[in-house]
């Protein structure tokens, strides 16, 4: 690292030459820049930012590092295991995520891969593969032509492609695989059927206006078509995107079906199949819209049918769905926005776990002819009670509905909260709930912490999935959820609900104190295997195996201990670079950056507020160092979220150019109970600003930082906090960097996608939701101003750079511009002159700055921002 900034960064050259060689004859110069034919050569203009050159290169080698997405894992037919892991990797010029698949075959005789096979690239147009539970067959969703085809649906059994579907655009929009409406396809019992999410088609379009509406082989005059009426979407992520629903393709007659009976004026995804049920003769309505062979081969669109059936089911075979219906209404929690039933508005739902999401069963069979038939009367609401339910899945006895409830971030209006964990009792027999009584059945598994007993005791339950493969044996059930500092896998006893029931037990370290703390998710189970990825402040995701014992239930007896896991070679074999996991194949200087890095934990004890739950700081620092470094505090956003010992690729690359990465965990954070978590709400600028405060105070009592010396970089929720911090402590810090921060709620919500966390944020759970309405009153808008730190605006002393995204709609770039102009603008005479200040606004990028060359450009204009003022 250049240990001080150059004063070239900032200043243009005086002189210049333009490209080439000496001036020509009869040329006159003037400033040394040469003038031809009289006209004078306008100067090269100056590049911004300068004097990064190596920093650049070495971000550049970051990028290369992979992280793995996701695994399949199924039973191999020689006995063993295939694992198929899906990795991506940035691709800075094409500013794109490029994709692979890299497969191994574990034997069963020993976790290390017997064969492992070159990456191969997945094509970009590919949206989703989805293996069968066999390995068999997998179906492939491919982005349709451009004409009025939607998606292209591809079977491939064997070495063959069995057949190809094309869906238009009249039956359904874009396959919907976001991780929260849908994640995969989900395959039935018996492989005969998949069920998707994908976009419902827009119900009505304008005419055609002044012509015909297609020309075709005829002359005529020019016609268009209007916008139409707008169609409310769900906000940051989602915008112009349609609901999305459920359909199915039934791969024995090779028909689409839009899955009916569902309630209208919902988003529906989510589907998984019910368990089969014994041989049995069933008596159905059913209706449905479908996609057919026509008769010259071609898919063609038929009419719906509806006819009643007499099926009869040989077991194992398609015995209804169950789907997650998020109402496009505001929850009950928010009572005036809720009342608004005729026209309501949706929220943003990306982050936002405290919508209403139901489950519904839909009853599905098979008819004399082989067709899929579905009951005509209305899906079943299952758990009414329950305000919250998601990711439904299955026992593999059947005997079990098992799903996570955000009813705590419901109740409290906070975007995230501690979760629980239900089951619902299902009978095989009859292919629905035992008991039509909306509380008979419904047994809760883990229920919401509120302190945890210690610093190493479960702190309560963290996640919004349960995996497509979590079950091992009949009732033993594999989750990942945060873990205070770390993400872990745990094992949970689904028969054991209510008072019996038995907090779940961690198959991974969860110590943060102990040497190599980590965080680990699950990736996959099957033939007597886990599959994991794990990712540490030093090391990108790296896949790793576990043997499981032969009796599940040996992982949640008491006093059971984490598996022994150990990581997956995915190099080829006998190959340079094929040692385990993906380290030894990533650029030298990366290499040598990672093997660099320290990372540790700090406990700190809040100094305000009425709760004084002690939190977590999280500290990344370079391994050689002598005496206190200068440093880079790193709020995250939400505030309900957190950051783990996990592969953060800018955190790793800060601490390569000699600084320490202080990250807190402050209060309102997930994974530490939810008291601390519900203490935030109502003091946001004010406890979580003094939380971070109070970590800058710990680090520098260990030696670590330099508090000359100290900078601050955030984002969102972290940019709120980066901009209280500059204002409330103007002499701390040396610089700050704002990425689409929250600066000024009162003006944020007139056009955020989630103005009811400006409600429950600035004036507190209770009140928050009570008050929150369309429009704000001026009390409320007086509240929120106080809590936003463009109150403080006239103290800042360090200089700001701020990077907005223009398609943000959760924190709409007019919140940065107004912070920005008030900073500029201020009085002089009063507040003395403004700092130097810098924007970017990368026209393509939404709330999340997460495209390849935006990280890129960001990170390194951060690091020419700290060059020039947080280094001596």
């Amino acid at each position: 690292m250049t240990s001080s900034a150059s004063a070239s960064t900032s200043t243009p050259p005086s002189t210049a030459t333009v490209a080439g060689s000496t001036p020509k004859r009869g040329d006159v110069t003037v400033a040394n820049v040469p003038i031809a034919n009289g006209a004078p050569a306008a100067a090269p203009l100056p590049e911004l930012p300068a004097g990064v050159e190596p920093e650049a290169a070495l971000l550049a080698s970051f990028s290369e590092a992979p992280t793995v997405s996701k695994a399949v894992v199924r039973p191999a037919a020689a006995g063993g295991v295939v694992l198929t892991a899906t990795l991506q990797q940035r691709n800075l010029p094409g500013n794109s995520q490029r994709r692979y698949n890299v497969t191994a075959v574990l034997p069963s005789t020993g976790l290390a891969p017997a064969v492992v096979g070159l990456p191969q690239e997945l094509n970009a147009d590919v949206q989703l593969v989805s293996v069968a539970p066999s390995g068999s067959q997998q179906l492939l969703v491919v982005k349709g032509p451009n004409d009025g085809t939607s998606v292209m649906l591809q079977l491939w059994r064997g070495a063959r492609m069995a057949f190809e579907l094309a869906v238009p655009k009249a039956l359904h929009g874009p396959l919907v695989n976001d991780g929260y409406f849908a994640a995969g396809a989900a395959w039935s019992a018996d492989e005969t059927a998949v069920v998707y999410t994908a976009e419902t088609p827009n119900p009505e379009r304008t005419p055609a206006w002044c012509g015909p509406d297609s020309l075709k082989d005829a002359a005529g005059p020019r016609s268009w078509r209007g916008v139409g009426a707008a169609n409310e979407d769900w906000g940051e992520l989602n915008t112009g995107k349609r609901p999305p629903a459920p359909f199915v393709v039934d791969l024995t007659r090779r028909e689409v079906y839009k899955v009916p009976g569902l309630p209208e004026e919902h988003s529906i995804g989510q589907p998984t199949w019910c368990p089969p049920t014994p041989p049995d003769t069933t008596t159905a309505t059913s209706t449905s819209a479908k996609l057919s062979p026509g008769t010259d081969g071609i898919p063609s669109k038929s009419s719906s049918v509806s006819a009643a059936t007499t099926s009869s089911s040989t077991g194992g075979g398609i015995n209804g769905l169950v789907v997650v219906a998020w109402p496009h209404t505001a929850p009950p929690s928010f009572p005036r926005l809720a009342a608004a039933t005729s026209a309501p508005r949706k929220l943003g739902v990306v982050f936002c776990y405290n919508r209403s999401a139901h489950m519904y069963h839909v009853r599905v069979s098979r008819g004399a002819d082989g067709s899929l038939q579905f009951d005509t009367s209305p899906a079943t609401r299952l758990a009414p009670d329950l305000e919250s339910c998601l990711s439904p899945t299955f026992s593999p006895a059947g005997d079990a509905l098992v799903f996570v409830s955000h009813s705590e971030a419901v109740s409290t209006g906070t975007h995230g909260a501690t979760a629980r964990l239900y089951r619902l009792d299902w009978s095989a027999q009859t292919g629905g709930v035992v008991s039509s009584d909306s509380n008979e059945g419904l047994r809760l598994l883990v229920d919401v912490i509120q302190r945890p007993e210690s610093t190493l005791s479960f702190p309560g339950l963290y996640t919004a999935n349960i995996p497509d493969d979590g079950f091992i044996g009949p009732h033993t059930l594999l989750l990942t959820t945060q873990w205070g500092a770390v993400t872990s896998i745990v094992a949970l006893d689904t028969e054991q609900a209510g008072s019996a029931a038995k907090a779940p037990i961690p198959l991974t370290p969860v110590d943060t104190s102990a040497p190599g703390a980590a965080s680990w998710s699950l990736l996959g189970v099957a033939g007597g295997i886990a599959v994991a990825a794990r990712a540490a402040p030093d090391s990108p995701t790296d896949v790793y195996v576990a043997k499981l014992p032969a009796d599940p239930t040996a992982l949640t007896a008491a006093g059971a201990e984490p598996l022994e896991w150990r990581p997956l070679e995915l190099g080829v074999p006998g190959m340079s670079g094929a040692t385990a996991g993906c380290r030894a194949d990533l650029p030298p200087a990366v290499q040598e950056a990672l093997e660099g890095i320290e990372y540790k934990v700090l406990r700190v004890t809040p100094r305000l507020g009425d709760n004084r739950d002690p939190f977590d700081c999280l500290l990344w620092m370079p391994r050689q160092r002598s005496g206190p470094l200068p440093a880079v505090v790193a709020p995250h956003g939400g505030p309900h979220t957190a950051v783990t010992l996990g592969w953060y690729p800018a955190y790793a690359y800060l601490v390569a150019l000699g600084y320490v990465v202080v990250v807190p965990n402050y209060r309102g954070s997930t994974g530490y109970g939810q008291a601390a978590l519900a203490s935030l709400p109502g003091t946001i600028g004010r406890n979580d600003v003094d939380d971070c405060m109070a970590s800058v105070e710990a680090a520098v009592a260990e030696g670590l930082v330099d508090r000359s010396r100290v900078s601050v970089v955030g984002g969102s929720h972290g940019g709120f906090l980066t901009a209280h911090l500059l204002g409330q402590h103007p002499a701390a810090f040396r610089s700050g960097v704002m990425r689409n921060p929250v600066t000024n709620i009162s003006a944020m919500i007139a056009a955020s996608d989630i103005p009811d966390w400006c409600y429950v944020e600035a004036l507190g759970s209770e009140e928050g939701r009570k008050r929150c309405s369309p429009v704000p009153s001026p009390e409320d808008m007086a509240a929120m101003y106080a809590a936003s730190p463009v109150v403080y605006v006239d103290a800042v002393k360090a200089p700001v750079f701020m990077m907005l995204g223009a398609k943000d709609r959760r924190v709409p770039p007019p919140d940065g511009l107004q912070y920005l102009s008030a900073l500029r603008g201020r009085n002089v005479a009063a507040h003395g002159a403004p700092p130097e200040s810098r924007l970017i606004v990368f026209p393509e990028d939404s709330h999340g700055l997460d495209k390849p060359q935006t990280e890129f450009e960001q990170w390194i204009n951060v690091v020419w921002w700290l060059k020039r003022f947080s280094t001596p």
